[in-house]
């Protein structure tokens, strides 16, 4: 997996170049001028380059949706919580974890980053992401006629920095007049492929109370990764105008560590705009 995210890397940085070292090799070197002083010299024009290459800055904000596998963690929480005190209270339901959200489509995360056109079907992108959730389990139990509150809390916070490259395999998304169907006509496929490092934290924190006494169980748990990751992305770009679009992508999330944990599938939904 390590050489996978080293070979990704040096494509992240090394295909910029190609196209800017193609179109240098490309230039036509300078011709001799006439000796004739009233000879009019005739220069390239830019102006079609220019014009061509007119925003080629852009920005964007996404925010996907995660379906991490959650093995591990789902485990460990059958074992040390659901197992420990569904034996202990009879009416004991199991507690609500991120898998139960992850199922119902509800873990997401929002980023936003900046790209550059590299030529007519590439582009680089770099952008930051951040996600954090809480889940709040509290229930009544009876133990020997005693109540026992019970509190069941799960944290996961994500913060990640990425950077990618897309590709579109013909043109970029374009609407040639105004209407719906200019739209659905300027509809392209695009792919990315991305890398990044990844800073994971999980908590889970237990308590169990009784009246009077306050507190007479306080578990806590901190679980930190540094990771890296790949993941190629394939989706759609729709044109809503001349300079902003919206892409529908999935993909898939490579992991080079607690892979049954972090690796998952997912979907984003990206609005950008050229400036």
């Amino acid at each position: 997996m390590n050489r996978i995210l080293l070979a990704g890397i040096l494509a992240v940085l090394l295909l910029p170049m190609i196209p800017a070292a193609a179109q240098t090799a490309a230039q036509p070197k300078p011709t001799e001028q006439s000796a004739d002083p009233l000879a009019k010299t005739e220069t390239p024009k830019a102006a079609d380059d220019e014009e061509a290459w007119e925003n080629r800055w852009f920005w964007f904000v996404c925010s996907t949706n995660y379906h991490n596998r959650l093995k591990t963690s789902e485990q460990q929480i059958d074992r040390q919580i659901n197992g420990l005190f569904g034996a202990v209270f009879p009416r004991w339901e199991g507690v609500t974890t991120f898998q139960d959200w992850r199922d119902e489509w509800l873990v997401w995360d929002l980023s936003a980053g900046i790209g550059r056109d590299i030529n007519p079907h590439l582009a680089w992108t770099v952008y930051g992401v951040a996600g954090t959730g809480v889940i709040r389990n509290r229930e009544d139990y009876h133990l020997l006629l005693a109540p026992v509150g019970m509190k069941e809390y799960f944290t996961r916070t994500s913060l990640s920095l990425g950077a990618s490259l897309r590709w579109w395999p013909w043109e970029r998304a374009h609407r040639d007049g105004p209407g719906f169907w200019s739209i659905v006509k300027g509809i392209r496929p695009v792919t990315e492929m991305n890398i990044g490092y990844s800073r994971e934290i999980s908590k889970a924190e237990v308590r169990a109370s009784v009246p009077i006494v306050g507190d007479v169980l306080h578990i806590k748990q901190v679980e930190t990764y540094n990771l890296g990751w790949l993941s190629p992305r394939a989706g759609i770009e729709i044109p809503l105008s001349d300079k902003y679009s919206i892409n529908v992508l999935g993909g898939y999330l490579w992991f080079n560590n607690a892979q049954n944990d972090f690796d998952g599938w997912m979907l984003e939904f990206m609005l950008s705009g050229r400036f």
